[in-house]
């Protein structure tokens, strides 16, 4: 009787040890998680920032663009017509 007690005692401590180690893993599962959507959201805000500064600067060069055009054509002299055409060759698309 001794020794059924011992392998219930035994058999019940490796029951509670398991469901410890279970429960430990799915809380480290559950922080991991945590962590990676915090990584995810943190990823996603400097992708649209990054998008939107890019969007915003393409939009500020086409204005440079624009304005180097009308000024070249505009300009009443052949050297300052050649330089806006020269510039807007080199640097517009």
């Amino acid at each position: 009787t001794a020794l059924v007690a011992s392998v219930r005692r035994w058999r019940l401590m490796c029951r509670t040890n398991s469901a410890l180690v279970w429960k430990r893993m799915a809380d480290e599962n559950q922080q991991s998680a945590r962590l990676m959507a915090r990584i995810c959201v943190g990823l996603l805000i400097l992708l649209v920032t990054a998008g939107a500064y890019a969007f915003s600067t393409q939009n500020r060069f086409n204005e440079l663009c624009t304005s180097i055009a009308r000024e070249s054509w505009a300009a009443e002299s052949v050297p300052a017509r050649k330089l806006g055409n020269q510039i807007r060759n080199a640097y517009c698309s």
